[in-house]
């Protein structure tokens, strides 16, 4: 019996390397006219005869000399490429930009034959495979400009996503799962990010700049606090991180997309599960589509035999290895806050979540007025339940965000204006808003640390500059533009990334200037102007003499009196004390 499952699982592997082999040979690799630079294939978008091909940044602004050679199976002859005979070698390309095009000509039995030979600084992502749905065999070659180039890459890719997957889409994201040559799990390390073998790859289909979902994550990122487990587990990051590449599938140009680590175990760095004794420690949960339950308004009996707590899915421990599975801390946190008041909330909230972070997020996506993540595309861990049941968060999906709405799904002028407030959908975040909670004060106190350092406008444009230039540089924007500017993805319109980068900036800064005044008003803001003056140390003092009854807005300690010591304290705050 045994010997009769080896040879199965023998002829299994041959047949899907047989299956590979064809995958390849159907995506040109066996043979066709290909344009080689010192060693390495040139990409192909065979719609728009261009050619494509990644060199270091400092290469550009100046003259790049390389060896250039056409495979032996192609047909052409007479090639001359920017201007130079092939038998020239070495080809010189004068003054390279990313906008700017060398010609490749040849004769292909008397035919003529021109392809358009550009170059860019980002990172290449090829696909060669049938893609759809589900998950095909495929094969991926990355070129990184550093000159490293990882080709014979095997790997399962499919289309990935809710509404960007609907049919009549064209920008597709990506879901790719790295495999060996007997179709087993294959990590890999791409361009400095984690080890892996599973990758996202983000269109930004939608969102008309390209880069909200990875402007926003990173800085999720960098200004979330560290969760309650970071000291046991200290590799541990709330959200995906991604570099921009230019992505073709099947020989055609794609794009800009953000190559993508997953959302998972690795990721949030939970504590495995015990086979052995098979005990439940690190729990991950997606909040996968919007319910009363996911909103924590509303709880409903779980039950562990499906891999679903209504809306809320669980990824770790996977259910189809382990079954039934445990929602019950979950469970427990959603009952919790459906029957909380403000006063037991108080009380008990830190005993079932990670409230820095969770007070972090309330103010992020507060800032981006994001309106698909209050409930949605949030991924909700328990480190070890076995220790601590309290629940933290990892932020996902941020692309419609910073001036875009759900409206804008379908295009229809759905701009969030930015003095329009984020109405949490979810009673969790929603009781930050409530003077009378506890954690109201802390938000207000920790957006304007924020306002100081990450959400600083300089820190902010800074952020987005450094995402736009490269494209602008390397080429990426113009290519970008070419191939989907009026596209039925985005209901026809023009794509103006410079233009969408300018509105971002505007809208940041009016955004803030109106946190600024009404929901996150520093409590030294006696007069509501947005700034804290001599005027506010004038408003309190007159306050303070006349002896008005109780206004909490001018409560600066917050010690529920107003009093000489909330002029002291605001004294402080001006001269630096505090």
């Amino acid at each position: 019996m045994k010997n009769t499952c080896g040879h199965i699982s023998l002829l299994a592997a041959s047949l899907r390397s047989i299956a590979l082999v064809a995958v390849l040979a159907w995506c040109g690799f066996s043979g066709g006219a290909q344009v080689i630079i010192n060693g390495v294939r040139a990409f192909a978008d065979e719609g728009s005869n261009m050619l494509l091909y990644s060199l270091p940044r400092e290469a550009f602004g100046s003259d790049f000399t390389a060896v250039v050679q056409v495979d032996t199976a192609s047909h052409w002859h007479n090639i001359t490429i920017a201007g130079q005979s092939l038998a020239s070698n070495p080809i010189t390309f004068s003054g390279v930009s990313g906008d700017k095009v060398y010609l490749v000509r040849a004769l292909e039995g008397g035919r003529p034959v021109v392809k358009r030979l550009m170059f860019t600084f980002l990172p290449i992502v090829s696909i060669d495979g049938d893609i759809g749905y589900d998950y095909v065999d495929a094969h991926v070659t990355l070129m990184d400009p550093d000159g490293t180039t990882d080709e014979g890459m095997l790997a399962r890719v499919k289309w990935r996503g809710g509404y960007t997957n609907m049919e009549g889409r064209h920008k597709r994201n990506y879901s790719i799962k790295f495999v060996d040559e007997n179709g087993e799990k294959q990590n890999r390390q791409l361009l400095g990010l984690r080890r892996d073998n599973h990758w996202k790859l983000d269109a930004g289909q939608v969102d008309l700049s390209r880069v909200r979902n990875r402007f926003a994550t990173d800085l999720w990122l960098d200004m979330a606090r560290e969760p309650y487990y970071y000291d046991q587990a200290p590799d541990v990051l709330l959200g995906a991180r991604g570099k921009l590449v230019e992505v073709l599938c099947a020989g055609s140009y794609m794009g800009i997309y953000s190559l993508m680590e997953s959302i998972d175990r690795k990721q949030l760095q939970v504590k495995k599960y015990d086979d052995q004794n098979h005990t439940f420690h690190g729990m991950i949960w997606n909040a996968a589509s919007w319910s009363k339950v996911a909103e924590f308004k509303q709880y409903v009996g779980y039950n562990n035999s499906s891999p679903n707590y209504s809306t809320f899915v669980v990824e770790y421990p996977e259910f189809e290895d382990v079954n039934p599975t445990k929602h019950d801390d979950l469970y427990n946190a959603v009952k919790f806050v459906a029957n909380s008041t403000v006063s037991t909330y108080n009380a008990h909230a830190h005993e079932y979540f990670d409230m820095p972070v969770l007070i972090d997020y309330a103010i992020f996506i507060q800032f981006l007025i994001a309106v698909d993540n209050s409930v949605n595309n949030i991924y909700w861990a328990i480190y070890d339940r076995e220790q601590d049941k309290r629940l933290t968060l990892a932020a996902w999906d941020l692309d419609w965000t910073l001036g875009t709405n759900r409206d804008s799904l379908d295009f229809r002028g759905g701009r969030a204006e930015p003095d329009h407030d984020l109405k949490f959908s979810s009673k969790e975040f929603n009781m930050f808003k409530d003077p009378k909670c506890i954690y109201h004060r802390e938000m207000i106190n920790r957006y304007w640390q924020l306002r100081h350092s990450w959400l600083s406008e300089k820190s902010l444009n800074a952020r987005l500059n450094a995402l736009v230039t490269p494209l602008l540089e390397s080429g990426a924007v113009g290519r970008e533009q070419a191939r989907w500017s009026g596209d039925s993805d985005i209901n026809g319109l023009p794509l103006n990334i410079v233009g969408e980068r300018d509105y971002i900036i505007d809208w940041m800064h009016k955004r803030l200037a109106h946190l600024d005044r009404t929901l996150m008003r520093h409590p030294c803001d006696i007069n509501g102007d947005g700034a804290v003056t001599a005027y506010d140390i004038v408003r309190l003092q007159s306050y303070v003499l006349d002896g008005g009854v109780l206004d909490s807005s001018l409560d600066v300690n917050g010690d529920g009196t107003v009093t000489c010591a909330d002029l002291t304290t605001l004294y402080e705050y001006i001269l630096g004390l505090k």
